[in-house]
């Protein structure tokens, strides 16, 4: 948080809705070695750009299918994509997918993620459902969050995953999972 004095007015700048976006997708989908996340970019346009680059083909491919490509966090427009470590700019995968293939979409892009455990398959009443379960820990990073004693932005690896990843592919739900704690 900005504190800016004038003489008889004090301004409140909080950090730009933007940049707690990119730290999402930084702490979580960046929390792989073979992914880079590039610094944020403002388009021309005024919408911002948040670039990945990826190491294989087949893993950006799969990442570019789970990403949510573009969202909107109140007025500012976001757009994510997914580049080859040479710079080529990768497509999602446009056509349906069985559960099956979403479950090996999940293993091939995140199979290196330091918070990806593994992916789950479960029906109900005759539809699949995917579960991708995350390890249990804290993402948190600075955001000027004034719920916070420290100004922090803290959740759980699975819901910030949740919140950068598309929530039905091909019409089966996604739900990001925590992995469950060994009780003692």
């Amino acid at each position: 948080m900005v504190v800016a004095a004038t003489r008889n007015k004090a301004q409140v700048h909080l950090s730009p809705p933007q940049l707690e976006y990119f730290n999402l997708i930084k702490h979580s989908v960046g929390n792989d070695p073979l992914v880079t996340v590039e610094p944020l970019e403002q388009l021309p346009s005024g919408d911002f750009l948040i670039a990945l680059r990826v190491r294989g083909l087949r893993k950006a491919r799969a990442l570019a299918t789970l990403l949510v490509a573009s969202v909107a966090v109140g007025a500012v427009r976001l757009h994510v994509k997914v580049r080859t470590t040479g710079g080529t700019l990768v497509k999602p995968i446009r056509r349906t997918f069985t559960p099956a293939q979403i479950v090996g979409l999940y293993q091939t892009a995140l199979r290196t993620n330091k918070l990806f455990l593994s992916v789950k398959v479960v029906r109900f009443f005759g539809k699949a459902a995917i579960y991708p379960v995350f390890r249990a820990r804290i993402i948190q990073f600075f955001n000027d969050d004034l719920s916070d004693f420290y100004r922090n932005y803290n959740n759980v690896a699975a819901f910030v995953f949740r919140d950068v990843l598309r929530r039905t592919i091909s019409r089966t739900s996604i739900r990001c999972s925590t992995a469950q704690l060994k009780s003692k």
